[in-house]
């Protein structure tokens, strides 16, 4: 309980810490809103183009190719902001000096890296919900079978899953000083593999073996087919179980690499270093 009180107070701090923050730069919020309207659009005008003779990979999913793009592009935020938002914090705490004040605490540093997503998560999740409202809303897709606990249940593990791999680029930041490339690599590859705005089924056959390897196919998935036919948790288990072996892998490797790093860090005494 101690750790989870933890948790909450420094996710509360840095919640407020970075929206202050971001609100001294109102700009970028009304930059947010128009990439999200610029985006529907596209979608929307490409959905135009196909709407005489839609993919038979997309009817499979008995909806529109909008429809089916929204669910994947709302989400696709949420691994981004999981593998990036902590190490690109720890690296702004390094530069403005608040790192070394941090880590002198007596809250545990694993703690400490996991609450500085609160505000880009926050963020994302009403970025997703605009999203999904202004896309059933304003573009007429079609939201009304979603099965809300298979949805959030697949959220969940998308979340948890790219969250390990920040935390462990968090982790290497640490050590190395600057960001590590393995996060671009993993965000270009499921963007690319992962069926987000097209199916995999479109893929040529040895790249759809591929992408089915990958947690982020399972992910998009799990959620299209928790929104577009209201899919049970337990009809989706062929997803959810890949989905919770990447998530408890990806975990534990974050933990046993940032206890490496800090042993490393605390010989070298190499903290308040940038």
């Amino acid at each position: 309980m101690t750790g989870v009180r933890s948790l909450m107070i420094c996710a509360a701090a840095s919640l407020r810490r970075d929206f202050l923050f971001r609100w001294s730069y109102k700009f970028s919020f009304l930059y947010d809103i128009g990439a999200l309207f610029s985006s529907l659009i596209a979608l929307y005008f490409t959905d135009r183009m196909l709407a005489d003779a839609p993919p038979r990979s997309v009817a499979a999913y008995g909806t529109d190719y909008f429809t089916f793009a929204l669910v994947g592009v709302a989400f696709l935020d949420y691994m981004f902001v999981s593998m990036r938002s902590f190490a690109q914090q720890i690296r702004f705490a390094q530069f403005t000096g608040t790192l070394e004040a941090m880590l002198a605490t007596p809250t545990h540093p694993f703690i400490i890296i996991l609450s500085q997503a609160a505000w880009p998560y926050l963020w994302t999740t009403i970025r997703a919900a605009l999203y999904l409202v202004l896309g059933a809303a304003v573009f007429g897709a079609d939201l009304s079978g979603v099965n809300p606990l298979s949805a959030a249940l697949f959220l969940v593990l998308m979340v948890v899953t790219f969250a390990g791999v920040g935390l462990t680029s968090a982790a290497l930041t640490l050590y190395l000083k600057q960001s590590d490339p393995i996060t671009a690599l993993v965000g270009g590859v499921s963007f690319l593999f992962g069926g987000i705005v097209y199916p995999v089924e479109s893929l040529p056959a040895p790249l759809q073996d591929i992408a089915w390897v990958l947690p982020m196919t399972h992910a998009v998935e799990g959620l299209r087919r928790a929104f577009l036919s209201g899919a049970a948790p337990l009809d989706l288990l062929d997803h959810a179980l890949p989905m919770m072996a990447w998530a408890a892998v990806s975990f534990v490797l974050a933990f046993v690499v940032l206890r490496q790093v800090m042993k490393a860090l605390s010989r070298e005494g190499s903290f308040g270093a940038y």
